[in-house]
């Protein structure tokens, strides 16, 4: 069971290895946040995340999640605080995700 835990950590740092990071916008309060892509991977700080506005989001090689309360990501983008609870959030939904978990 560990062998798929280390291919999952695996999975996730080779394609955040290759894939571009989200780009940082300030927000109309002059705050730094992350901009969503919300047709593939948004990767920022080494983490990379599938999220979806309607309310999930999976981390490479997880299964998908519910988007914890308090985050919206419904304006297209998230803090760096907020992307940290989502990529925990994810991480923590175990196993090994597939493209049926979609």
């Amino acid at each position: 069971m560990k062998k798929w835990a280390y291919f999952g950590v695996a999975v996730l740092v080779s394609a955040c290895g290759t894939a571009p990071q989200a780009p940082l916008v300030t927000d109309e309060d002059g705050q730094t946040v992350i901009q969503i892509n919300t047709s593939g991977l948004t990767c920022y700080n080494s983490g990379c995340l599938e999220i979806n506005p309607a309310g999930s989001v999976r981390a490479v090689g997880y299964k998908r999640t519910r988007i914890p309360s308090g985050i919206n990501v419904s304006d297209g983008t998230v803090t760096p605080e907020e992307f940290r609870r989502l990529r925990e959030a994810a991480m923590l939904a175990g196993g090994v995700g597939s493209g049926s978990d979609r």
